[in-house]
């Protein structure tokens, strides 16, 4: 791991220049590489592929709280004086008070508190994912991704109206596919209704270039999968294609309401994958 004086040695950052409008570029007080700042621990941030300039940030809380952030130049996104949409007492303050007043926070685009995922521990890390741009599952088209560490529970956030910047999200039930390489173990969720697949912890989301949604977990890497895989049923599937995905749309969902599931909650269809790595 890197020293304070080695990470303070930019020498050893490589060659990079510094866009001149850069927020604060000028500011004296501030490294001029921020873009943003305000966050407490910020964990997996990624790009809607469609929409270039929507940012996305999950940041993990302190004691209540866990965000995702829609991030803009510029913003300051509360942390320490305020912890998602609530106001933060800290224990300590190195450098002295901020004043709510003097930030001009920008609050979370979605989010979730502790008490939801853990309601004997209060504990919750949220991991930041994607918005999902795939042709596997269409009923997802468009809805960002997030989950907790602890893998009990799973998100989608829509943008409602688009543009708008404000978002609804849903706790939304997930299972792996029966077809899948790994059996999934059975574990209880926060308020799914049902037993959830046992993924230990989620670390990580990734995407490639069919625009696929994969979760990397402690028990394996899964791949968003054709709902029917899982028993859901999606109105807007269409038949598999050779290598089991939906065979990609012409265009995206025409509405919200022709992407809805039917007789179910929105919800995720994963199958574990398995990669062989030559060298």
């Amino acid at each position: 791991m890197l020293g304070q004086k080695q990470i303070g040695n930019q020498t050893l950052w490589g060659n990079y220049s510094i866009p001149k409008d850069n927020p604060f570029a000028q500011d004296s007080d501030l490294q001029p590489e921020i873009w943003a700042l305000g966050f407490r621990n910020p964990w997996r941030c990624s790009f809607d592929s469609e929409r270039p300039s929507y940012f996305y940030c999950a940041d993990v809380g302190q004691d209540a709280y866990e965000e995702v952030d829609l991030i803009s130049k510029g913003g300051n996104y509360g942390w320490r004086a305020y912890e998602g949409p609530y106001i933060y007492h800290p224990e300590w303050t190195p450098g002295g008070n901020t004043s709510l007043s003097s930030i001009n926070a920008i609050f979370p685009a979605m989010g979730y508190n502790h008490s939801t995922v853990n309601k004997n521990v209060g504990s919750a890390s949220i991991t930041g994912g994607y918005v999902y741009r795939g042709s596997t599952d269409p009923c997802l088209y468009g809805r960002y991704i997030y989950a907790d560490l602890y893998a009990s529970a799973m998100w989608t956030g829509l943008e409602t109206p688009p543009s708008s910047g404000n978002y609804t999200s849903t706790l939304t039930p997930f299972s792996c596919s029966k077809n899948s390489p790994i059996p999934c173990e059975s574990a209880g969720g926060a308020g799914a209704g049902a037993a959830l697949p046992s993924l230990g912890y989620i670390f990580s989301f990734g995407e490639d270039n069919r625009k696929d949604v994969f979760v990397l977990a402690s028990k394996g890497v899964y791949r968003v999968v054709r709902p029917s895989l899982c028993g859901y049923t999606c109105a807007a599937e269409k038949p598999a294609t050779d290598n089991g995905t939906s065979p990609p749309p012409s265009g995206p969902p025409s509405s919200l309401a022709s992407a809805t599931r039917v007789g179910t909650p929105m919800a995720v269809a994963l199958a574990s994958v398995v990669y062989a790595l030559y060298f």
